[in-house]
């Protein structure tokens, strides 16, 4: 959400979806990852973002990645976290 271009009064952003080519078009704004290498967190969070909120928030929970999402919706900004992210912050 920090990086992005604008062309006219639209807003696109940095992250690419390989399926169209073209800059990623949902709410989802911020994917973060805790795993074991910085590589390996990088990773995973831009294939979530590319995935967007719900599909992210699935492949997440099914692979027990923990990881941390900010979806814009309107105005404000909305928090949700993987079951492995939950976890992560209980111990």
């Amino acid at each position: 959400y920090r990086f992005f271009f604008e062309q006219g009064a639209r807003r696109y952003s940095h992250i690419i979806d390989p399926v169209t080519g073209y800059p990623v078009d949902h709410a989802l704004a911020s994917a973060t990852v805790v795993a074991a290498t910085t590589m390996e967190a990088d990773a995973l969070s831009t294939a979530l973002l590319v995935m967007g909120p719900e599909r992210g928030m699935d492949f997440a929970t099914e692979h027990g990645i923990a990881a941390f999402f900010v979806t814009a919706d309107g105005e404000t900004w909305v928090e949700s976290a993987s079951p492995a992210f939950e976890k992560r912050q209980a111990a």
